[in-house]
């Protein structure tokens, strides 16, 4: 919950920085907000339904790979030299995210329940 909670609040910050510095609106962060947090918000809320040590483990790792491509692409959208289609490599975390979470999810719920008893 504290790494979904902590990327959410990332992705409000950076987007928020984009009203600030342009003549944009609070929809466009809402819209990050869906296209971008969905995918953590999906897979914590999958991690609380299940109770596995392995379905929550895989979920964990889907939710730490996620933030660090997630950081990688936006590191290399805004470091680099911008062109006019910069946005457009954004679009890769929400694009990638969604199958992501849907994988992990179905690993998460076919996985074995290895509790101890």
């Amino acid at each position: 919950m504290g790494l979904t909670t902590g990327y959410v609040v990332v992705i409000a910050i950076v987007f928020s920085s984009f009203i600030i510095s342009s003549d944009s609106k609070i929809s466009s962060v809402e819209f990050s907000e869906a296209a971008f947090a969905s995918p953590m918000i999906i897979a914590s809320l999958l991690a609380l339904i299940f109770r596995g040590v392995e379905a929550r483990r895989s979920l964990l790792i889907f939710e730490i790979v996620f933030s660090i491509f997630s950081v990688l692409v936006f590191v290399r959208t805004f470091t680099g030299e911008h062109d006019a289609q910069y946005q457009l490599a954004m679009l890769f975390i929400p694009l990638i995210g969604f199958p992501a979470v849907v994988i992990a999810g179905v690993i998460a719920a076919f996985s074995p329940n290895r509790q101890p008893k």
